[in-house]
């Protein structure tokens, strides 16, 4: 491939070989994601549409004796993308083999700017597997996809094969929801909508509607709700009704808007637990639902960067700022639109879990693996007014920041699919109560299983179905009980299960679970963030701020933060309690006027840094540092005044706390810390601390020189960035 590949890029591969005297054949196999046209000697030999369909043929008769050119013309559509070419030369002395490898040139079509192609792994792996074998599908049948006994399910749990999607009639599925009468409604990527009856031998017809393209269905209020992501036409939420009572869905209306489209567009739905809403998601490249009402934080949303941050060098994201991706509250007519929380790369469904909180898988960037600022897939518990953090580049917020929200579980690279609760499953009480999250990349169904701790949880995860090749896309729990879910998308081939639960434990409702005192107070706390909450909240929230409990202190905050600064800077400013001050502190520098930052300075110098606790250090420097960014750099005097001050805790050899101690002090002009950080880089003993590429300095004789030389120069925050 040439690099992590665009929607609609096209790219030629060239590769110069000797083919020998004598041949007495020449065996060409290639195939394309997703299609590609291959030329030998300037000669058109064979095309590949599909790359599902390796193609094949003999090519003996476009050769001659030594020196020949390979062309290959690509084209990508949707995210992934690769080629592969084999290509055997027999004569009486035996064979040579041609292959694709990173011996390969490759530019942009059109281009003259050769480079060398990049390997995206070993033959055989992922999405794509051994393409070459045919298996993958073959022509003039619907196609091949995984057998039921070749699914791995937990003991006790059964999966059935039920329908092949012929996929050039019907494409290729990513989106489920049942209707009323128990039927399935289905839609292809990038075409229609299909009804399923699932009893018995599955039965499938063509619903006569003319939308298309979604990523997202939900069968609520009488209406079947389409998040339009593909093809042409305005994207954004649709509500598609029965206008004449016939039992026929006809009408179609766009609710509201949503500027963006493609994988990292508008997403999936689902109906709120009072059964009144309507909870939606969008990936980082959507822009916020057109002319939204209501926020429940405050439209505080920046950057927050105390470092420049490094953009994608391949370009991916670049230019997208916060809020990201996000979730939004609707009513059933779309009237009125509340963003519910932000800061995720690309959330593609969420669920509610039984006890009614919010969850989502999110996803990771697949080439930033090895990086410091590498995030894995991972699923986060939801809640009102939360950020969690994503930035484009390098800028993606750490855990441990107080302005974010963490991971409630890390599950790995892969690529984030459906999410749906076990709710109703007749499954045994673990799976009722579990959240289901599927893997396109790596074929795998995860249970989460979350147990209550404080005002959220400790979560951990369980593969529950797998399989080679298995891109899962949608999954639904059915009122039979059973489980359904699809594989498909990006035009592989599609096709229908059911998971039931065949054991012998069991399956009766789940006994429902008690809210912590922690939960009840954070949702007590999370009213105040309700349109129309006046200043009364601030008094309400106030002694939160305190708690030990994280949850509680960002519910109690942005309450706080809703209310305008004035009403409560004072109150922040004098606050004593180490925990408050810190909140408030943070509230303050992120939404007060920027003529309060001397007293907010003075008051940051008073805490006892050797006092607090690891968390607490961290949220204190993170205060400094948002006192800078969104309060202004001070000038050049109180910058020697407070880098002098926080000289004398660097290094801490604490990572994190050396991490952003660095960062800040970078940026307040320190003549120490370039030599401070080059000598940790120095000493570093693995990429997890992000700095082992300069540990060579160490080896160098003029290391010592070096480092001195730098630290008399005015820092450079290029210098140092690896240390983010």
């Amino acid at each position: 491939t040439t690099k992590p590949a665009k929607d609609k890029e096209q790219a030629s591969f060239r590769k110069t070989f000797n083919a020998p005297e004598g041949l007495k054949s020449a065996a060409l196999e290639f195939t394309c994601d997703n299609g590609a046209k291959l030329l030998i000697n300037g000669k058109p030999v064979a095309e590949n549409p599909d790359w599902q369909v390796p193609t094949k043929a003999e090519v003996a008769k476009f050769l001659k004796p030594g020196e020949n050119l390979i062309l290959v013309n690509a084209g990508n559509s949707g995210s992934a993308a690769g080629l592969i070419v084999k290509l055997t030369l027999k004569t009486d002395k035996g064979e040579t083999v041609v292959e694709s490898d990173t011996s390969w040139e490759v530019s942009q079509t059109g281009s003259d700017a050769w480079k060398p192609a990049i390997s995206v792994g070993a033959y055989g792996s992922g999405p794509w597997g051994k393409a070459l074998d045919g298996k993958a599908a073959k022509r003039g049948n619907p196609g091949v996809a995984i057998e039921a006994k070749d699914i791995v399910t937990l003991p006790g749990f059964k999966a059935e094969q039920l329908y092949v999607v012929p996929k050039e009639e019907q494409g290729s599925w990513v989106a489920l929801t049942v209707d009323p009468k128990g039927r399935l409604i289905a839609c292809d990527q990038y075409g229609g909508l299909y009804r399923v009856n699932v009893q018995g031998k599955a039965q499938v017809e063509k619903l006569p509607l003319q939308i298309a393209g979604a990523h997202g269905l939900l069968w609520a209020f009488d209406s079947l709700y389409f998040m339009k992501n593909e093809e042409a036409g305005d994207h954004g939420l649709y509500r598609v009704t029965d206008s004449n009572g016939d039992g026929e869905l006809d009408s179609i209306k766009l609710l509201r808007k949503m500027q963006g489209g493609g994988e990292h567009g508008s997403h999936s739905m689902v109906l709120s637990p009072d059964g009144k809403s309507i909870y939606f998601n969008a990936g980082n490249h959507t822009k916020l639902p057109e002319n939204m009402e209501l926020s429940r934080a405050a439209r505080a949303w920046s950057e927050d960067h105390i470092i420049e941050r490094m953009w994608d060098a391949n370009g991916h994201a670049r230019g997208i700022l916060a809020p990201g991706g996000y979730i939004c509250k609707t009513d059933p007519e779309g009237k009125q639109i509340e963003l519910f929380c932000y800061g995720f790369r690309n959330e593609f469904d969420i669920a509610f879990n039984d006890l009614g909180d919010l969850f989502t898988y999110d996803a990771d960037m697949e080439w930033d693996i090895g990086s410091p600022w590498y995030r894995p897939t991972r699923v986060n518990h939801c809640v009102s007014g939360a950020d969690y953090g994503w930035r484009s580049g390098n800028g993606k917020w750490p855990n441990y920041y107080p302005d974010s929200l963490p991971t409630a579980v890390d599950i790995g690279p892969g690529s984030p699919t459906g999410v749906v609760a076990g709710t109703g499953a007749k499954f045994p009480t673990k799976y009722q109560r579990a959240i289901f999250i599927n893997d396109w990349t790596y074929g795998t169904m995860y249970a989460i299983h979350q147990t209550p701790d404080g005002a959220s949880y400790k979560a951990e995860k369980e593969e529950f179905v797998s399989g080679k090749p298995l891109p899962l896309t949608d999954v639904v729990i059915h009122p039979d009980g059973a489980m359904y879910f699809a594989v498909g998308g990006r035009r592989t081939q599609s096709a229908l299960y059911r998971v039931t639960y065949t054991g012998k434990e069991s399956t009766a409702p789940a006994p429902a679970r008690e809210l912590t005192a922690e939960m009840k107070q954070r949702r007590e706390l999370e009213k105040l963030h309700d349109h129309g909450t006046g200043p009364e909240a601030i008094d309400k929230a106030w002694p939160h701020l305190a708690s030990k409990d994280r949850y509680i202190r960002w519910a109690a905050r942005v309450a706080i933060e809703r209310q305008p600064a004035v009403h409560w800077a004072d109150r922040a400013l004098a606050e004593k309690d180490t925990n408050a001050s810190l909140e408030a502190l943070v509230a303050l520098c992120r939404l007060g006027d920027k003529a309060l930052q001397p007293r907010v300075l003075d008051v940051l110098a008073k805490f006892d840094y050797a006092a607090l606790t690891e968390a607490q250090r961290l949220s204190l420097i993170r205060a400094y540092q948002l006192c800078v960014i969104r309060m202004g750099k001070p000038p050049a005097e109180v910058c020697t005044e407070v880098a002098a001050r926080l000289d004398a805790l660097f290094p801490t050899h604490r990572t994190f706390e050396d991490r952003e101690l660095c960062g800040l002090l970078v940026t307040l002009d320190s003549p120490k810390v370039v030599a401070k950080t080059l000598a940790l880089m120095a000493m570093a003993k693995d990429d997890s601390e992000a700095i082992a590429s300069e540990s060579l300095l160490a080896r160098n004789e003029g290391y010592a020189r070096a480092a001195e030389e730098m630290a008399q120069s005015r820092p450079n925050q290029q210098q140092i960035a690896l240390v983010f």
